[in-house]
């Protein structure tokens, strides 16, 4: 499956020595990372998140990096959510009982647990990529034979670099 991600200009020489690249925790988003590694089984200290190539997507117009990398992932090695319930998931965990994401103060007013339950539910339940509306991809970690190119990211010029691989 072909995808794409932002990451930093050190990813990208960690790739170009041949070594994998796996993402350190996120000190901001630690717990949420955490339960987004739990949800989908993942084996790893931090996702890496992107998404694939030709689908609709919404970053929400931040970029994390400054290097945009293409990869060509294995299709059993890439995990789907729906980027509007990570986003719904990433707003309301600060409603959740700390140490226990699956658990829902009792004071909560933005989310019924019933729902609460469904949203979990649906970030964990991997489908067939067409049944996702705008698919959010997220890796384990990236592979150096997966990366078939990466594009700097410059100030002022559209192109600043392009490294390709055939």
């Amino acid at each position: 499956m072909m995808i794409q991600t932002y990451q930093s200009k050190l990813v990208l020489k960690i790739l170009q020595s041949g070594e994998t690249y796996r993402a350190k925790p996120n000190l901001s988003l630690k717990d949420e990372y955490q339960a987004m590694i739990d949800l989908l089984g993942l084996r790893c200290e931090c996702p890496i998140f992107g998404v694939v190539k030709g689908k609709k997507q919404n970053t929400g117009g931040k970029v994390s990096g400054s290097v945009r990398l293409t990869l060509d992932v294995p299709d059993k090695l890439v995990h789907l959510t729906e980027y509007s319930e990570w986003a719904d998931f990433l707003y309301v965990f600060q409603y959740t009982r700390p140490g226990h994401y699956r658990s829902l103060r009792p004071d909560c007013e933005e989310i019924t647990v019933r729902d609460y339950n469904q949203l979990l539910k649906n970030l964990e339940t991997q489908k067939p990529l067409s049944e996702y509306k705008c698919p959010q991809v997220v890796l384990e970690k990236i592979h150096p034979a997966w990366l078939k190119s990466a594009k700097v990211m410059g100030k002022g010029s559209f192109f600043t670099r392009l490294f390709s691989r055939k």
